[in-house]
């Protein structure tokens, strides 16, 4: 095998198209170098790159009598996920957060409004929210719109790898506009209050930084969230399937 490899050579050797290969050199997973316009890569840059792999995927292996409750490694890319999510928060007018199937947030919450920023900074709000998370990322179908503990407006999308549910992405922290938050609220905010510990005169304060989402963006919701969950999936599959076949290219490479 030559020193540098072409394009063609390492689709080959990683079984992935052209497409692809540039999205690796794009975000820094492959280095390569342009010889005459082309892209070469060096053969022993591609050899420590995926020793590395391989142990990223022998570290992520669970103990051989211990139970196996989700896809091990990790089938999303976090820094990925978490880039395309803040886009979507901010275009939107909205929260989001990608959470694994028991409700824990596998990233930070985006485009948090203050409101919800004081909930989730107490140990209370946070079991609470983690819990209409893993709730909602239960139910199975399309999304469709759901009132959360503090009582704002939020939908979740199911991200499936493989058939088997591995995370959910929460739109949320949004209400109606015709929802006056300042009449009607004093119950809840005691409510909150007292189960969070926040001060309902902070809570009240806070009211004004939550979403608000006209009737036909509410009615968009459902779709847009599935798009991009159906998005999550399909990265999250693509990197499975990458990682499997580096394993087995790991594998084969390992022996003389």
């Amino acid at each position: 095998m030559d020193a540098l490899l072409t394009t063609r050579q390492l689709q080959q050797l990683l079984q992935v198209d052209r497409i692809t290969i540039y999205r690796m050199l794009a975000d820094g997973r492959l280095k390569g170098i342009k010889v005459g316009g082309q892209w070469r890569f060096p053969r022993q840059e591609i050899e420590r790159w995926l020793q590395e792999q391989r142990a990223a995927t022998d570290a992520s292996r669970p103990a051989p009598d211990a139970e196996v409750a989700a896809p091990s490694p990790q089938p999303l890319p976090l820094s990925c996920v978490r880039a395309i999510q803040d886009i979507f928060a901010e275009a939107l007018g909205v929260a989001s957060v990608t959470t694994a199937a028991d409700g824990s947030p596998l990233t930070p919450v985006s485009n948090c409004c203050a409101f919800c920023r004081l909930v989730l900074d107490t140990e209370e709000g946070r079991r609470r929210c983690e819990s209409s998370w893993r709730e909602a990322g239960l139910r199975s179908g399309s999304p469709r719109l759901l009132t959360c503990h503090a009582g704002l407006r939020y939908l979740s999308g199911r991200i499936e790898v493989h058939g088997q549910f591995v995370a959910a992405v929460h739109v949320g922290q949004f209400v109606g506009p015709a929802e006056n938050l300042r009449e009607g609220w004093a119950d809840r905010l005691r409510e909150l209050a007292a189960a969070t510990g926040v001060p309902a005169k902070d809570l009240e304060a806070a009211l004004p930084s939550v979403h608000v989402l006209t009737e036909e963006r509410q009615k968009q919701m459902p779709r847009l969230l599935g798009r991009v969950a159906a998005t999550f999936s399909e990265i999250g599959e693509e990197r499975l399937n990458l990682l499997g076949r580096l394993q087995r290219i790991a594998e084969m490479t390992a022996y003389p």
